[in-house]
């Protein structure tokens, strides 16, 4: 049944069912299939499965429907996301994750609760207080807003006010493209240099602070774009394994103000999906702003879709 599967599911994990075979009575048995749809043409869904790639005739299909993240595959992502920026000091309070990096990135200096806190919230937030005071931070706390929403609304109750929503946006690298782009070849190295630093947020990761995090991990490469000479545009993309396989975490993708809308962003995010399936990793992730709509519209041409929204909490 054309239509009932949609082009912008593609990568996401999709429930269908279709007919299979006709009973003696004249009856049709239908069945479903569930896994990510891999792909589609006008006449096939391809749907990766548990059992393996499965070629569904769109013909058979009589219903179909996107299988929402559930909790725990939200707050698994978001492990993959933690573990693609690892701040210089960490600890583990039940199921929160307390992070600190000399206040560098806020995703570094905050708490992550992946996992239930153990024991009752005034006492967990009684230790992270005294955790980010000993080291001149304030106490936030980054909440996935579904995954944690008792968290969320009990936070909230106490007037902690809520700022920065972003959206974790997913693919599959087999079903993300981009157009070609009239631009130098992307560069990837192990290592940032100092116009690859100066361009990042302004400058900011020439800090030690911002230089030591960017590089803290042991499967990190950093792509930037030069013309002239200059560098123009920059991304740092990381690989971690999690239940699902290897993931590719893009992050750090800023151009410079004069280059932009030429496809730059595209070029770097491009070159780290190449650098990913190098690497083993048959998915990618990232986290962009949900006010950003420039961006947001960017890594949905390429193939990325919204799978969960986060924001911060601050201690007033």
């Amino acid at each position: 049944m054309p239509g009932v599967l949609q082009r912008s599911w593609v990568g996401r994990r999709v429930s269908v069912r279709r007919v299979v075979e006709r009973e003696p009575d004249g009856r049709l048995r239908e069945a479903d299939v569930v896994g990510d749809l891999a792909g589609l043409d006008a006449q096939t869904a391809v749907i990766d499965a548990r059992a393996g790639l499965v070629e569904v005739p769109l013909a058979l299909v009589t219903a179909a429907r996107v299988a929402e993240p559930s909790t725990a595959d939200e707050l698994a992502l978001e492990g993959v996301v933690a573990d693609g920026i690892r701040p210089a000091d960490t600890h583990w309070l039940g199921g929160l994750q307390l992070r600190a990096n000399g206040g560098f990135l806020r995703r570094a200096n905050s708490v992550l609760p992946l996992r239930q806190l153990g024991m009752p919230l005034e006492q967990g937030l009684g230790y992270a207080r005294r955790w980010y005071r000993q080291r001149e931070l304030p106490l936030k706390v980054q909440v996935p807003t579904e995954a944690r929403r008792l968290l969320d609304a009990e936070l909230g109750e106490r007037g902690w006010p809520a700022a920065d929503l972003t959206h974790v946006m997913a693919a599959r690298l087999d079903a993300v493209q981009a157009a070609e782009v009239d631009a130098p070849p992307a560069e990837l190295a192990a290592t940032p240099d100092d116009q690859w630093l100066t361009l990042y947020r302004g400058g900011a990761g020439l800090a030690e602070p911002a230089r030591a995090l960017l590089g803290r991990h042991p499967d990190v490469t950093f792509a930037s774009v030069r013309v002239d000479g200059r560098t123009v545009a920059v991304a740092r993309g990381t690989v971690d394994v999690a239940s699902g396989g290897a993931w590719l975490a893009v992050n750090a993708v800023e151009v410079d103000p004069e280059h932009r809308r030429r496809g730059l962003a595209t070029a770097v995010t491009a070159a780290l999906w190449a650098w990913g399936r190098e690497r083993g990793a048959g998915r990618t992730v990232l986290s962009v702003l949900a006010d950003n709509e420039a961006a947001v519209a960017l890594y949905q041409r390429l193939g990325y879709w919204r799978h969960h929204d986060y924001h911060y909490r601050s201690e007033p």
